[in-house]
């Protein structure tokens, strides 16, 4: 992008220069005869505007002003618009042409036929246009900083969010193995079967978590199948009255995309906090993709942990939340909460933003 912008850049000055330098052309009288000679003595101005333009734009600006040296910058421009002012008086008094453009008079008079007053008024003429090249060229330069710090921010937040992306999706391992090694630990109090089997069922989202973890993107069937195992192996140590229900609608003919383990935090909430040993309980899952949305809905029994419960400690939907925000931002609706009488929670997300994207 900023070698892009430096090429428009100097595209556009070259065909500016080139319009001034051949504005003589244009504007000399009609009964003017263009010459070698004519040309030459109205090139005076526009080679002064020329060097006090780039003098500014590659060295006073970068080398003074930027670096903090105003005093030291206004002074090198001062002199400089002092020097290219005698400088066009010398250049037109010896090619014999008016202080002023003579194509721009109604007549072509001596410089010495001039007064004092003429010479006055051409001399701050000469000095009104070179202090605006200079001005242009300070604010020409000056915005191609602001446009390089702009990008440069740019770039700057791009990596911190990509950091921050990756920071997450790290956090999210050790705590979902946490949580599923906690489960498979206290299957092996009871029921080693069970916890074979259960380690079987971790071993298949393990492979997921290997080889799907690092894209920032992958098939939503792919997902599917994660959660579906880790219901699976939660499904081990519930009791047999516990209503579990997984609506799982995925096109097989579409490639709809998803963060991966992005739902896993939902699902691994609804286990913490919809099962009671005591009371009846239920999780209903719900999942529908297409190339329009993706919605994931969970409907479960609320049995709030109490306060003396410190199992877990509540950073999974903290994490669901910033990812979205940074993988999805505008492109999501999350509602979630309980009902009115506390005795249902539900969560459902709702995506925009189906297809695959590079960050």
């Amino acid at each position: 992008m900023k070698t892009n912008n430096w090429r428009l850049n100097i595209l556009m000055q070259v065909i500016v220069w080139l319009a001034i330098f051949l504005s003589p052309m244009v504007y000399l009288g009609m009964d003017q005869a263009l010459s070698v000679s004519t040309f030459f003595r109205c090139l005076a101005l526009p080679v002064c505007l020329f060097i006090s333009y780039f003098a500014n734009y590659l060295y006073f600006v970068p080398r003074y002003l930027f670096q903090g040296r105003q005093r030291t910058y206004i002074l090198l421009n001062t002199a400089m618009v002092v020097v290219l002012t005698l400088l066009v008086s010398v250049w037109v008094k010896w090619s014999g042409s008016p202080f002023s453009f003579a194509h721009l008079l109604p007549t072509a008079v001596s410089y010495e036929e001039q007064n004092t007053g003429t010479h006055i008024v051409q001399t701050l003429h000469v000095v009104f246009n070179l202090c605006v090249s200079v001005g242009i060229a300070t604010l020409v330069r000056m915005s191609l900083r602001w446009v390089d710090t702009k990008h440069s921010h740019a770039a700057a937040a791009m990596a911190q969010r990509e950091a921050e992306l990756e920071n997450l999706r790290y956090q999210v391992n050790p705590h979902f193995l946490l949580n599923t090694l906690n489960n498979i630990y206290a299957l092996t109090a009871f029921d080693q079967r069970q916890a074979q089997s259960a380690i079987m069922e971790l071993s298949k989202m393990l492979q997921h978590i290997l080889y799907e973890h690092d894209h920032y993107h992958i098939d939503i069937k792919k997902e599917a199948s994660f959660l579906h195992n880790y219901v699976n192996l939660m499904k081990l140590r519930l009791p047999s009255d516990v209503e579990i229900i997984e609506d799982i609608d995925v096109p097989s003919s579409q490639t709809v995309h998803i963060a991966p383990m992005l739902l896993i935090s939902l699902v691994e909430n609804a286990f913490k906090h919809g099962i009671s040993p005591t009371q009846k309980s239920f999780i209903h899952i719900h999942l529908h993709a297409d190339n329009e949305r993706i919605t994931c809905e969970i409907v479960n029994s609320n049995h709030p942990k109490t306060a003396s419960d410190k199992s877990g400690s509540g950073i999974g939907l903290q994490q669901v939340q910033r990812r979205l925000d940074l993988l999805y931002p505008g492109q999501y609706v999350w509602e979630k909460g309980p009902n009115s009488d506390q005795s249902i929670y539900s969560s459902k997300i709702t995506l925009y933003d189906t297809q695959l994207h590079d960050y």
